[in-house]
């Protein structure tokens, strides 16, 4: 039987691609991943210090009736911030205490915590985002979190 060299070639370069794929799904070593901190200091050496990201001690989980908890990373509840009815007109711009972004009062809530031992006559009072995932991710650090706890003790 004589091959035609047109049916050579068509053979060599499916032989080719065959060989490039199992090589490519041979290799065994685990697949490096970068952390959001690594990609940013090396593609962008000169980012000011505030804005590479950390690993936050803190999340935020919003529960059924719309109160907002600060747990430790652990697990530990550390706050309930309970929502407050909303007033004024709904197009008021607010800033997010706990991730600086600003958006009208339909994104935004405002929340409170109440002080230990003031038997309900003190607040501390939060504007955090509805959207619990988001504000978490454009969140940069714990420092705001952090103000809060402290004066809420």
């Amino acid at each position: 039987m004589v091959v035609a060299p047109a049916e050579l070639q068509r053979r060599s370069r499916h032989d080719e691609a065959c060989r490039r794929y199992t090589d490519a799904g041979v290799n065994d070593e685990p697949e490096h991943t970068y952390s959001a901190r690594e990609i940013v200091l090396e593609f962008f050496p000169a980012t000011s210090e505030r804005l590479i990201p950390r690993t936050s001690r803190y999340r935020l989980v919003r529960e059924g009736d719309g109160a907002l908890i600060i747990f430790e990373r652990e697990g530990g509840e550390r706050l309930r911030l309970l929502p407050v009815e909303a007033a004024g007109h709904f197009a008021t711009r607010l800033c997010c205490d706990l991730c600086q972004w600003t958006a009208a009062r339909q994104y935004l809530g405002l929340y409170r915590a109440e002080v230990p031992g003031s038997d309900g006559r003190r607040f501390r009072y939060v504007t955090a985002c509805r959207d619990t995932d988001a504000c978490e991710a454009r969140r940069l650090d714990d420092a705001s979190l952090l103000t809060l706890l402290a004066a809420s003790r």
